[in-house]
């Protein structure tokens, strides 16, 4: 029980931390851009039709505004009730919440495959392990541990057996792996070409965060999409040298 607390705290926590990651760097981007395009946004004002407020700031109670409540043929209210269930930063988090909880049961079920060993299918295999014995029977690719002198099954081998198979079968975790960076950046100082090297240190499911220094600037935070095993295309954020706020396109690749 405490090792499923804390595989599914884990896969929120790097949910959340990858949902955070990505909007702060498509903001960056987006920003960038309005910039570069010379968008201005419209000026926000303090008006707000039909409330009424006390002298100290505080809005007062309305009957009208309670009754409406209970007017179920509104088809106003109606919407207003379907926005507050659809507000996106509550979606956000159930989302989060259904998409952890998919991601440990598709993980589990990963984990509870059993390994095969790509041998002849119609050929028996047997190696002795001190008092017990590895076998793959005949017509079949199944591997166990089986007790010796008995022939009773002390265990069916599967993918959570091995550590380092458990590791890389999770979709979501921590991980450390050096990658390669080639892009377009832009910045206030200047606009082009751009080389490095980093760490790609998260990932979620095909997305990846990655951290890295290129001949321009320093971008902490940069999430990508992996279109091979070894190769991704994403956007990043970051300080160029000079003090100035930056932005790239990359290609990334492993190692």
């Amino acid at each position: 029980m405490i090792e499923v607390i804390l595989t599914l705290g884990s896969f929120i926590l790097v949910a959340f931390l990858f949902t955070k990651i990505k909007a702060y760097v498509q903001k960056r981007v987006v920003d960038k851009a309005k910039k570069t395009i010379g968008f201005q946004p419209a000026t926000p004002t303090n008006s707000s039709i039909g409330n009424v407020y006390k002298a100290n700031g505080e809005e007062a109670f309305q009957w009208k505004k309670f009754k409406k409540i209970f007017n179920l043929g509104s088809g106003i209210e109606w919407i207003k009730s379907i926005k507050e269930i659809m507000d996106l930063r509550k979606l956000t988090i159930y989302l989060l919440i259904a998409g952890s909880v998919f991601a440990y049961g598709w993980y589990q079920g990963k984990l509870n495959t059993p390994v095969q060993i790509d041998l002849a299918y119609d050929k028996e295999f047997i190696l002795d392990l001190n008092g017990e014995y590895l076998h793959k029977p005949s017509f079949s690719n199944d591997i166990y541990i089986k007790e010796d002198g008995t022939d009773r099954i002390l265990k069916h081998i599967k993918a959570k057996d091995f550590p380092l198979l458990k590791k890389k079968l999770a979709p979501l975790g921590f991980q450390f792996k050096p990658v390669g960076i080639i892009g377009m950046g832009a910045g206030d100082s200047s606009t082009g070409f751009e080389a490095g090297a980093g760490i790609s240190w998260l990932r979620y499911w095909k997305w990846e965060v990655e951290s890295f220094l290129t001949n321009k600037g320093i971008y902490p935070l940069g999430t990508s999409y992996r279109l091979t095993e070894n190769s991704s295309v994403g956007a990043g954020a970051g300080k160029g040298y000079k003090g100035d706020n930056r932005v790239i396109f990359y290609y990334k690749w492993r190692f």
